[in-house]
């Protein structure tokens, strides 16, 4: 009896484990992203049963479905649920588009927009949390193609693309945001400019306008700036 109830364990706590994190990810759905005015059902039925708790560093599982960002290596983080559900409904996204996900990190975005059946490609520069993100997706987003490489560049094989996201903040947009964009692209992401807060953004392409895009901001958030895009190199709003 004992060595079988020893064998039971193990699968007696994954259960609980799965079912712990699954009212964790319905608490979530339910008290951050609806009451926020999240409104697209695809968004919410897929951050329901995506399972971020495996996108984050061991130490924080247990956090992976609270209302804040969460570290992960060399300055980077998981974004909070809630922001990254208004920063994808805002894209918005739609089925069988080419999408770029810029620092996608540990997959989890990425992930989200393979579900919403975009065609995604993954750009990450650090190696391990590429290696991470991509063995998420071999699970949980198949479909996603990654690619490990300085974030500055964009991934030119894949391009043109509907959709360009950054996974994080910038100081402003690199050169092959337009470059590697369709024509009736657009490009969502954060922008820090010269205050303490970033800016959630559209960047959409608009004919006769004088500059590459016309920019909307949408909201205030806040986010570490992404490795290797450098304002030097960028073209200006």
């Amino acid at each position: 009896m004992n060595a079988h109830a020893t064998t039971a364990t193990p699968k007696r706590q994954q259960s609980m484990d799965a079912t712990m994190y699954a009212e964790a990810r319905n608490l979530m759905v339910d008290d951050q992203l609806r009451p926020s005015e999240i409104t697209d059902s695809r968004i919410l039925d897929t951050m329901r049963h995506l399972p971020r708790e495996l996108c984050v560093r061991p130490d924080l599982q247990n956090a992976a479905y609270a209302d804040t960002s969460l570290p992960l290596a060399q300055g980077r983080v998981l974004p909070q649920p809630l922001l990254t559900a208004r920063l994808v409904q805002a894209t918005p996204p739609h089925a069988h588009e080419r999408a770029l996900v810029v620092g996608a990190s540990t997959g989890y975005t990425a992930a989200l927009f393979a579900h919403l059946g975009l065609h995604v490609t993954a750009l990450e520069s650090n190696s391990s949390l590429a290696q991470a993100g991509q063995t998420f997706c071999q699970t949980y987003a198949p479909t996603v193609v990654w690619h490990q490489a300085p974030l500055n560049k964009g991934v030119l094989d894949s391009a043109p693309y509907d959709l360009i996201y950054f996974d994080g903040c910038v100081a402003a947009l690199p050169d092959f945001c337009n470059d590697q964009l369709s024509a009736q692209g657009r490009v969502v992401g954060l922008l820090q400019r010269n205050t303490s807060l970033a800016e959630a953004f559209l960047a959409v392409r608009e004919a006769g306008y004088s500059k590459p895009f016309r920019l909307t901001f949408l909201f205030e958030a806040q986010a570490p700036l992404l490795p290797d895009i450098i304002p030097e190199s960028a073209f200006s709003f």
